[in-house]
């Protein structure tokens, strides 16, 4: 009787799967998932060897023991050295042997192919685990299995296929050899490069693998995705849809006719070469529907698989994303991904978790820019397998100033990637638009402005005066001059916004005007909820909305994507792109009278910003450009948010820091970067010439944050309808009930440093296994937040 070698076992119908049928399975998958026509028979040799370490009787063995023991958990015997040792031995000392290698010996996890912990090489390490003969054992029963199954492949058409596969690879790594090269590595270096190109191909197996998996566990055909001709149907369609509610819109203001000429050219741009694009247009330009159209006809005159709308924040992307949605009409075409996206039913979010794990099911993907950066460069599973859905893509990049100094390389580098390599279109979207294409090294390469000629536009689209403030209280104003200097304004103007930059100045400031104004007084800061915030921002709009009088003091939460207008903006002093994006916020619709702008600089005793680096780098260059306009406002055009401005703001911004854009890191075995961890990996493998990957891929996804949240933990607090929703969370037997519940508690947690938590106290008890935290009742105010003392109780008259 032929021996057969199991790869899972299914226990709800005691059904095996042949470890040959999964490995084809996973070839074919792995070659349909990646993008790169030269990386395609690539992804197939990955997929076809990955799981060869599972011939071995000592694998079976464990593998049925454990079945018996442990119930449908396969263990954790290793198997994949084998099957990347195989490899190698058909192809050593190649370039494809090594890329197949790393991508096996990694698919159920990132590595370093060049320890940083010890300099030891991951191939070299593998090597010594098994002997010659127990490889070419694996290698001889593996040809057997594969000739007489249903792909009938012999030993010389494998051969073929490696030649092949090895001829395409060599193909793109010389088109990346020359990228670099002809560029002096300005752009990037070769490296780099082909680290992600093997993170693609990770993800090409990693998919594949889980995929065929799944589908072999739940008992249900593998879904390939939508055809090529079913996503262009969904192009023409939305097209369509578009134009006709485009049409619907007013044309008869200045305003708006030059909003249609903007997005007529954003139209046009579609049909233009190339796959870097700008658009820096004013706020209140459109670009949301503009860089939308310019998605649609791109992806369908270009045959593209995804269109992907990506913004920094939150509250930028709910509501683009419902402009979207209105602006399609197909939901079920379009994928929001964030934290506080949530299904109403079990069923719904199993579909939901189930769409965001690869992104490919989907046409339309609106999303974070944590999400994006993570698919590009953490370690997790979950990121790695969404990176080739990147590919053969539309990429809508908003409010990209807003993305932190540390990953400006990175952020480079990937945009070259996949512009130059994987077939994808980008565009760049700001008001503001940093020098990322004038780096000293690592830059970006230099985009096509889809709009030219943003001067003339502006004159349009001027709806404020900007009044520099900063000289005039020598070292700043202190709370109650603040105080003073906003009550000036309101009484000139009836609806008054001020930005700082810190929680504590603007609450400090919020609590000495209670009793000091008229009509309605309101507070903003990420020390509220999000479901608080969104309710205070609608009782502003519906008051402004009926011209009554308001004040706001916030955080800058509300500088980009919420859609509030005020007569008078109050910007404490920060960037050049700050006081841009909080000018925004004025004359939105571009009434009349212009909107009046001020810039003023508050002390350090008022907003301690002393330990944060980024406002006081953005400040010194904000400083160094007021000065240079005073002395010369015609080299300006007498206008603070001129081009000249803004390119002159970014020139001194990035001097002081040009040493972080390449995510420094600084560890007990010295001090790196992720661009070079990424690339060369110095440190650890200048001296390792027999290997070309080096790159440390595990340490740096460990390390690789967006956002240094330095130690925030997230507390539930009881505000309004989360007082019933934490009660119904410790109530709940039910697994998946509990998971909704928890996504719908999102909307009703803060985050606290571990400074403020300490300072809390009992106020803050953990419930569910001491997982997750809460904070108590008293402490949760109504207009202001946390608060680290809890509120005064009424007097009770009994």
């Amino acid at each position: 009787m032929e021996k057969t070698y199991h790869s899972h076992y299914r226990e709800k119908d005691q059904q095996y799967q042949l470890n040959v049928n999964h490995q084809i399975n996973v070839a074919r998958l792995a070659e349909n998932y990646c993008p790169l026509p030269e990386l395609k028979k690539t992804a197939w040799l990955t997929g076809i060897h990955h799981d060869d370490g599972k011939y071995p009787e000592e694998w079976q063995e464990y593998f049925e023991k454990s079945l018996k023991e442990e119930g449908c958990n396969e263990g954790k015997l290793d198997h994949s050295t084998l099957g990347g040792l195989v490899v190698n031995q058909y192809l050593p000392g190649t370039l494809l042997g090594e890329m197949v290698q790393d991508a096996i010996y990694m698919h159920h996890g990132l590595q370093d192919c060049v320890s940083i912990s010890d300099g030891s090489i991951l191939l070299e390490k593998r090597k010594q685990k098994y002997t010659a003969e127990k490889v070419k054992a694996v290698c001889r029963e593996a040809e057997v299995l594969l000739e007489a199954s249903e792909l009938k492949l012999n030993a010389a058409e494998m051969a073929e296929i490696r030649k092949k596969a090895r001829a395409d690879l060599n193909v793109l790594a010389k088109e990346v050899q020359l990228f670099a090269k002809n560029n002096n590595g300005l752009y990037g270096n070769r490296n780099f490069y082909l680290g992600m190109l093997e993170r693609l191909l990770f993800s090409s197996l990693m998919d594949a693998d889980w995929r065929d998996t799944a589908d072999f566990m739940e008992n249900r055909k593998t879904d390939t995705g939508m055809s090529q001709d079913e996503i262009q149907k969904v192009w023409e369609y939305g097209i369509i849809t578009l134009e006709n509610k485009l049409n619907e819109l007013d044309k008869t203001s200045e305003i708006a006719s030059c909003r249609q000429d903007i997005s007529a050219r954003c139209r046009n741009a579609a049909y233009a070469s190339g796959n870097l694009f700008r658009l820096s247009v004013p706020t209140g330009a459109g670009k949301t529907l503009s860089t939308l159209r310019f998605a649609l006809h791109c992806a369908k005159a270009n045959k593209k698989r995804h269109i992907f709308y990506v913004a920094p924040f939150k509250s930028i992307l709910e509501q683009n994303a419902s402009v979207i949605r209105t602006s399609l009409d197909m939901p079920d075409m379009i994928l929001e991904h964030h934290s506080d996206v949530v299904q109403e039913e079990v069923k719904g979010q199993q579909r939901y978790e189930r769409l965001i794990e690869n992104w490919d099911e989907v046409p339309v993907i609106v999303t974070t820019a944590v999400q994006f950066f993570q698919t590009l460069f953490k370690e997790k599973r979950s990121s790695i397998r969404r990176f080739h859905s990147l590919c053969d893509s539309v990429i809508i990049f908003d409010e990209v100033q807003a993305m932190p100094v540390k990953l400006l390389q990175l952020f480079n580098l990937a945009v070259n990637f996949l512009t130059q390599f994987c077939n994808t279109t980008i565009v760049l979207c700001t008001a503001t638009q940093p020098l990322l294409d004038r780096l000293p090294e690592n830059r970006m390469l230099p985009p096509v402005d889809m709009v030219n000629s943003i001067s003339a536009y502006k004159e349009v689209f001027r709806r404020v005066e900007f009044h520099d403030c900063t000289q005039d209280c020598g070292k700043g104003f202190n709370i109650s001059q603040a105080v003073d200097f906003i009550l000036e304004k309101s009484r000139q103007m009836d609806q008054v916004l001020m930005i700082c930059n810190t929680k504590s100045c603007a609450l400090d400031i919020y609590e000495q005007l209670k009793g000091k104004t008229e009509g309605g007084l309101y507070h903003l800061s990420t020390l509220m909820c999000a479901e608080h915030r969104s309710n205070v921002l609608k009782e502003i709009r519906e008051r402004l909305d009926r011209n009554e009088k308001v004040i706001c003091i916030s955080t800058q939460l509300v500088e980009a994507g919420v859609d509030f207008s005020f007569q008078c903006v109050i910007r404490s002093l920060a960037g050049l792109d700050n006081l841009i994006q909080a000018a925004g916020r004025c004359n939105r619709n571009g009434g009349p009278e212009k909107g009046l702008v001020c810039l003023i600089k508050m002390s350090e005793e008022a907003e301690r910003i002393s330990s944060l680096k980024d406002i006081r780098t953005a400040q010194e260059a904000m400083l160094c450009t007021l000065q240079a306009y005073r002395k010369s406002p015609e080299s300006f055009r007498e206008r603070l948010d001129s081009e000249e401005a803004v390119t002159l703001y970014f020139k001194y911004y990035l001097m002081e820091r040009k040493d972080e854009t390449s995510y420094p890191v600084l560890k007990e075995w010295g001090r790196s970067s992720l661009v070079e961890l990424l690339s060369d990996n110095k440190i650890f493998a200048a001296e390792k010439k027999e290997i070309r990957l080096k790159q440390a891929f595990l340490s740096a996804g460990q390390i690789f944050t967006v956002i240094d949240d330095k130690g925030l933990k997230n507390i539930l607090v009881p505000y309004r309808e989360g007082k019933g929703l934490i009660q119904a969370l410790q109530s709940e037997a039910d697994p998946e009930q509990k998971r909704i519940i928890l996504r719908k508690l999102q909307r009703y947690s803060v985050g606290v440093s571990e400074k403020t938590l300490k300072n809390l106290g009992n106020a803050v008890y953990r419930i569910e296994e001491n997982r997750v935290l809460v904070l108590a009742e008293g402490y949760y105010d109504e207009n202001v937040g946390l608060k680290e003392e809890p509120s005064a109780l009424d007097f009770l008259n009994f």
